[in-house]
């Protein structure tokens, strides 16, 4: 075995941490911006000099071998403590300086961060931050990759190497079209929801399934290629919204959809004028947990400290702080 600093190098890691999240060679390489051959031909070196195979490859899978797993756990702390370096000699002394990459789901993106954003700028205005909304398994992936610092997710969130931190509770409201016979009411159960078409986000989105919680007989037929019996799918929460207002049914939102920076009331803009109205649940009301989640190995600490606090000194209005 030759002398692993002499030609060990930062592609082979990458190159092979690729490999292992794709399980595709060709994938991997398109990821990379190299060519496969190069790709492939780094890998088997970097496998030569450890003397230890990283994957079981296949005809149409890759495996990563028992070994290759606690390799790349290596592999994956040692790009982090480079990261960690180049971080330190780019912010100097400050430590509040810099790039951060934060990610949200989409019902949560729009509604958080033109809140905690000034609030963040004001703590750190130094730092420069890049936002992105998607789904939760594609923040996950990415926040694994290192392409993501942090990102807000709902719980139940779980997986390993990732810290998770909860904020808030997040209550959710019933919005019907003006005209509708719940519209003055305060008192909604979850079960009432079935009695009426309701619009909801379409499958993989985790707040659809939130809903579908407080409403279990809202999938009253089997499932088909056309959908549920009562269910109507939307894009987003602002098309749903919209199509509320022209009476095609019911809907569910999280409360900070409805209370922005412009409407700070579920009467705002004047209930008379409002195409939707929005009705309270019962106690205890449902509601969502919002958390922040970051790789455990992630080296600047400060930073999250940082994100926290911008979330604690402006929360998301309607929802509920929880202790840390």
């Amino acid at each position: 075995m030759g002398v692993y600093g002499d030609t060990m190098n930062l592609n082979q890691l990458k190159y092979t941490l690729a490999v292992a999240r794709e399980k595709n060679f060709s994938r991997a390489a398109k990821i990379c911006h190299v060519s496969q051959p190069s790709l492939s031909v780094a890998i088997k070196n970097l496998e030569e000099e450890l003397e230890l195979s990283l994957f079981e490859r296949q005809k149409n899978e890759i495996r990563i071998t028992r070994q290759g797993e606690k390799v790349l756990e290596q592999v994956q702390k040692a790009l982090e403590e480079i990261e960690k370096i180049r971080g330190v000699a780019q912010t100097g002394n400050d430590p509040l300086s810099g790039q951060l990459r934060i990610g949200a789901i989409l019902t949560i993106g729009p509604y958080l961060f033109p809140g905690i954003i000034p609030t963040f700028h004001e703590i750190a205005p130094r730092m420069k931050l890049l936002l992105e909304e998607n789904f939760t398994t594609v923040l996950t992936e990415r926040l694994k990759r290192g392409e993501l610092d942090a990102i807000f997710i709902a719980l139940p969130f779980q997986e390993h190497g990732i810290e998770v931190l909860p904020l808030y509770d997040e209550p959710f409201v019933a919005a019907v079209p003006a005209g509708h016979k719940w519209q003055d009411r305060s008192d909604l159960v979850g079960t009432e929801l079935a009695h009426d078409d309701l619009i909801l986000l379409g499958k993989g989105n985790c707040f659809r399934d939130q809903v579908l919680e407080i409403c279990p007989d809202c999938m009253r037929v089997d499932d088909t290629a056309l959908g549920a019996g009562n269910i109507i799918e939307g894009s987003s929460l602002e098309t749903i919204r919209h199509m509320v207002a022209t009476g095609a049914g019911i809907t569910v939102l999280p409360i900070t959809s409805i209370n922005t920076l412009l409407c700070s009331t579920t009467s705002c803009p004047a209930k008379e004028n409002q195409l939707v109205r929005y009705v309270t649940f019962a106690d205890p009301q449902p509601n969502r947990k919002i958390a922040l989640a970051w790789r455990s190995s992630y080296p600047h600490k400060k930073i999250i400290e940082a994100l926290i606090e911008a979330v604690r000194k402006s929360p998301p209005s309607g929802t509920n702080l929880l202790p840390l």
